[in-house]
Formats: C-alpha cells, structure tokens, sequence
C-alpha cells in the first residue's frame, strides 16, 4: 500500500476521545495511521483544548489548533440567519483555519473533514483528493427534534435550519471525491433510492477488548444508561425514561436507573430529584460503573446513524431494550440480539420480560455480544471507508509523481 499524508480537519479537538462524535473520528484516523501519515487541524473553542496533555496516543504525526472563540461562532451564526447556509456550518467558519488549511492542502495528498462544519472550507479544493465524512444525517435529526416537544421560537429556528441542512447536506455528493455515512437510513433519508455513486456506508464499531462481556445473572434489577449527557437527544432520551417510563415500573423490576456520562450540573440536577435516579457523571471505568447492573435501555426518540451505547451494552453483555430509533441502522434482529419498544408501556413489558426471565436475559446477550464481535469490531464496520481512502490516495500519489516527473 501507498503511504501517504492524510490532512484531517474537526470542528472539536478530538481529545479526551469521550463521545460519539469523538470516538468516530478517532477511531477512523486510528485505522487509517497504521498506513499513512495523518496531520491533524482543529478548532477549539476552548483554552484548554491546546492542553499538549489531552493526547495519549501516536495516531497523528502532526496536530494543529486554531482557537475560535464562542462569541465569535454566536455572531456568524446571527449573521447567517437571513441567508440559506445552515446555522452549524456558519457557527464554525473561520478565517484563521481557512489560512491554516489552505498552507497545509500542498504538502498532503488527500483531505478528510469531518462533518459538514470543517467540510465546509474544503467545497472549493480540486488540487487534492477530498473526503467528507458526514456520519450522520443531522437534518433528520433535526425532523426528529421538531417531533419531540420544541415550541414557540425554538421550534421556528429548528424548522428553518432543518430545510437548509437538508438541502446543503444533499449536495455534498458534488462537491467531495467520497462521502461517508454511518448507515443506510440516513442515505436513504438524504437520497431515497437514487444513492450518489461516491457514498461510502461505513458503520460504528466498538473496541470488545476495551468492554468485556459479564453474565448478569442474580444482579440486583439495576438499569443503565450509557452516554453524553451534553448531547441533545441523550438528555431527550433520560428525560422520556424517568417521566414516561420509570413510573410505571416496580421497585421490583428496576430498582435503580443509573444514567452515566458527562453531564451539565443542571440536567444532573434535575434527574436526581427523581426517585430511583442516580446520576454518576463521567466516570474513569464504564465496565466498572455498570458491573452490578441488570439491563442496558436506549429510550432515544431524537437521532440518526447508529447509538453507539447500544453496541456497548451488547460488548458488555448487558440485555438491551431498545426505541426503534435506537435499533435504526443496526442489522441486531429484534428478540433475538436486542429487544425493540416503541411505547412506554412496549418499554415496560420489554424490561419485565428479561428482569422475571434469566434464561431470556442470558440469551440475549450472549447473542448479542457474538452479533458484535462478529458485525462491528473498527476495523471490520471501517473497513469500505478507509480502502477507498487508500486507493485514492494511492491514485494521488501515481499522479504526482507523473506530474513531477514531467516537469
């Protein structure tokens, strides 16, 4: 294979890799270094991010920070709302990365943005290959926000940069070598059947070394939840679940919902007040923190792509239930890998079923930590998306040699 040098741009410094979009990223750029040489460009919005210390690993050969201050992305935002770009892509433009990227595109041979927000300074390059990497469809997301409860002026401002997200996203095809998506739904949301011939579908993965299976039989009924709290439809999710669901569950059956992850003190707050909730916050251990629970739930109604908590309860042989959204873009068969509710009381009769059933509890995750194993190590669900990003950069790096050689 042909080693080359890999620009890669974030919209946040990818370090600590805490959080779905973090661990995506990191993840594809750990794959792709044990090939090429990556250089790393991020905007940070805070000071801390230029902490050398957040980096504990060799993944990049180069890192490069460029601050953009929040107050800076809250005036571009205002700025752009007349207009048709959508809001996040504004929030993140930066004179001062543009420069950055511009000085840094001759010396390598192919580009990689992550999401929509750095893929933005790149819709112009053509001297090198481009890669976005979209992960998600974020407008479908943001359908599903405008679904769940947001009202008045919130609801107004959703609606507008759902429209534009969908037609911004929509294009990207033309304007980039290679797109990728996590899942299937999301292209087919973007592009019903009429799929751009330069999509990639690469799917989320998890480190199975990193979470260790543990059979949970005789735990105390114990049910987990497993995210960043900072995230929109995480918050969603705990919300559902504590005023929806756990009242209509006995002590019995959960005793305790413990919600683990980086969390506002607000929200963390506000979970707390309510019985049985414990609130943990980010926490040095996952496998430690759940080790005595019974039963992992993915209540999320707002989202796109794949929920990665759901293949970490599976890793961790925690019996899962499951949102249809939070099944979406997984091929886990329902009551065989995982069980699916759409409906608080669906919710319920699901998690009384594995609490009352060991044998049913054992069942489901011993067939869903072989479903991991098998469907969704990195290296396997990454796999079409960085060898698409080798062949291109292996045409990249024949063409300029020519191209040297010739002058």
């Amino acid at each position: 294979m042909t080693r080359g040098r890999l620009l890669v741009l974030t919209p946040r410094f990818p370090y600590p890799v805490i959080g779905g979009d973090r661990l995506r990223i990191h993840a594809i750029c750990r794959a792709l270094a044990r090939d090429h040489s990556l250089t790393l460009l991020s905007l940070c919005e805070r000071r801390e991010d230029f902490d050398p210390a957040l980096v504990d690993d060799a993944v990049f050969d180069r890192i490069e920070r460029v601050h953009l201050p929040r107050w800076r992305s809250l005036a571009q935002t205002a700025l752009a709302i007349p207009g048709r770009t959508p809001l996040q892509v504004a929030y993140y433009r930066s004179p001062a990365f543009a420069r950055r990227v511009a000085a840094l595109l001759p010396q390598h041979d192919l580009a990689l943005a992550h999401l929509i927000r750095t893929g933005d300074h790149l819709l112009r390059e053509r001297t090198i290959p481009t890669v976005l990497e979209m992960t998600d469809a974020i407008s479908m997301n943001y359908a599903r926000v405008r679904e769940h409860g947001v009202k008045g002026i919130r609801a107004r401002i959703y609606a507008i940069e759902q429209a534009r997200l969908r037609a911004y996203e929509a294009r990207m095809p033309r304007y980039f070598d290679t797109v990728s998506l996590i899942a299937d739904t999301d292209a087919a949301n973007l592009w019903g059947n009429d799929l751009p011939s330069n999509l990639v579908v690469a799917s989320n993965g998890v480190d199975c070394d990193a979470l260790p299976f543990r059979d949970r039989t005789g735990n105390p009924p114990v049910a987990v939840f497993i995210g960043n709290m900072h995230s929109a439809q995480n918050m969603d999710a705990c919300r559902y679940f504590v005023q929806d669901i756990l009242p209509l569950l006995p002590e019995a059956t959960v005793r305790e919902f413990r919600i683990v992850g980086r969390i506002r003190d607000g929200d963390a707050a506000w979970l707390r007040q309510h019985p049985r909730v414990t609130v943990t916050g980010e926490v040095a251990s996952i496998p430690a923190e759940v080790a005595d629970a019974a039963i992992g739930v993915c209540p999320v109604r707002i989202g796109a792509g794949v929920q990665n908590k759901v293949l970490e309860y599976m890793a961790l042989g925690l019996p899962t239930v499951s949102s249809p959204v939070g099944h979406e873009g997984l091929a886990a068969v329902a009551s065989r890998d995982l069980l699916v509710a759409a409906t608080p009381t669906d919710f319920v009769a699901a998690i009384e079923q594995i609490i009352t059933d060991p044998a049913l509890a054992t069942a489901l995750a011993r067939h869903a930590r072989q479903f991991v194993e098998e469907r969704h190590g990195w290296d396997a669900t990454l796999r079409p998306l960085t060898d698409r990003i080798g062949a291109m950069i292996a045409t990249s790096t024949r063409s300029r040699i020519a191209s040297s050689a010739r002058s």
